[in-house]
């Protein structure tokens, strides 16, 4: 087997347990946070482990940064006390694994073969696991296939730690592909805002789980609305051709004529397909775009009213407060978390 290229960053001394397993590993030590970040920016590793009380950029902070910066592939966290919370900031941050210190052969040699698995072998599962939800984003039964994993890899898993590594791996996956697959999405829904860390003073030992469940439930029924399944390709063209253009004021007889329809043609398709009619779900696309506009853009209300193409800006406010029950002044003070579809 080939050797891992390893590095451990530890505010202590080297370890001899690295010379006991140097048949597995290719070790180097440093210090502190910012020596092994220097580090990861200049050379390639497969593997880091990252002591959580490290000096100049803590573990989770680093962590975070090795992340971001897609550093490294595989990030275990280490520390020198048990604690529940900072394995689950760990998770949620993408960490490979959450070990205790002082680390030993019998610990480390098992989490090296599972991290020569890891990168070695193909990530079937776990393809087919994100490709089960990411077809189901949109569908009322996504939860109970989120459920149906969860419970597979409670078997397969042999901790709860290794678990919830399982799992968060999957639900950044499927974010990541669910917003590739849809370009528009960036114009509705700030990809970040499903990495937030909403959960992180829970100590609730499924948290993990719940944040995934919770957050992907949720942009599901946001694509629900957005993009409605539907069978008919022409229908499915309409309401993309509907999504990339949002900003353009999206005239019905603009749309019919793109598509080869006349207006009554297209009214009645979003009747017969939908059960709405077309403005209905112009406007509602619309509001949804000014919600986004208004939480991460310093946009006027005069500008975001013109831009979704709107003449009157006193129509579009009321537009807004009948959709959200708030006028557009106070939605943006309070911010969008109120207001979720």
């Amino acid at each position: 087997m080939e050797r891992l290229k390893l590095l451990e960053a530890a505010d202590q001394l080297r370890s001899p347990v690295w010379d006991e397993i140097a048949d597995y590993v290719e070790v180097t030590t440093v210090r502190d946070g910012r020596s092994a970040l220097g580090l990861l920016q200049e050379q390639q590793f497969d593997l880091v482990l990252v002591n959580l009380r490290l000096s100049g950029l803590d573990g989770l902070e680093l962590l975070r940064r090795i992340r971001n910066e897609k550093l490294c592939p595989l990030v275990v966290l280490t520390s020198d006390f048990p604690d529940f919370q900072y394995a689950q900031q760990g998770i949620i941050y993408g960490a490979f694994d959450y070990l205790l210190r002082p680390l030993t052969a019998d610990v480390l040699l098992p989490l090296i073969f599972r991290a020569q698995e890891k990168l070695q072998l193909t990530e079937k599962q776990y393809l087919q696991e994100c490709t089960q939800l990411v077809q189901h984003m949109g569908q009322p039964d996504l939860g109970d296939v989120f459920d149906t994993i969860v419970a597979d890899q409670v078997q397969k898993s042999g901790t709860a730690i290794q678990r919830d590594v399982a799992i968060r791996r999957v639900y950044q996956a499927v974010i990541d592909q669910v917003f590739i697959e849809r370009p528009w999405l960036h114009q509705f829904q700030d990809q970040k805002n499903y990495e937030a860390l909403d959960w992180m003073s829970s100590t609730e030992r499924n948290a993990v789980c719940s944040f995934c469940r919770r957050r992907l439930i949720e942009l599901s029924n946001t694509l629900a609305v957005l993009q409605p399944p539907t069978e008919d390709t022409s229908m499915q063209h309409i309401l993309q051709d509907i999504l990339e253009h949002v900003d353009g004021g999206c005239l019905q007889k603009d749309i019919a004529s793109a598509h080869f329809l006349s207006r009554t043609a297209l009214s009645e398709m979003f009747r017969a397909q939908l059960g709405r009619s077309y403005q209905s779900y112009v406007t509602e696309i619309k509001m949804l775009r000014a919600q986004y506009l208004l939480s991460h853009t310093d946009m006027k209300i005069y500008e975001i009213s013109a831009r979704l193409g709107y003449k009157d800006v006193n129509y579009f406010s009321r537009i807004f407060r009948k959709r959200y029950g708030v006028p557009l002044s106070q939605f943006r003070r309070t911010g969008q978390d109120d207001y979720q579809i």
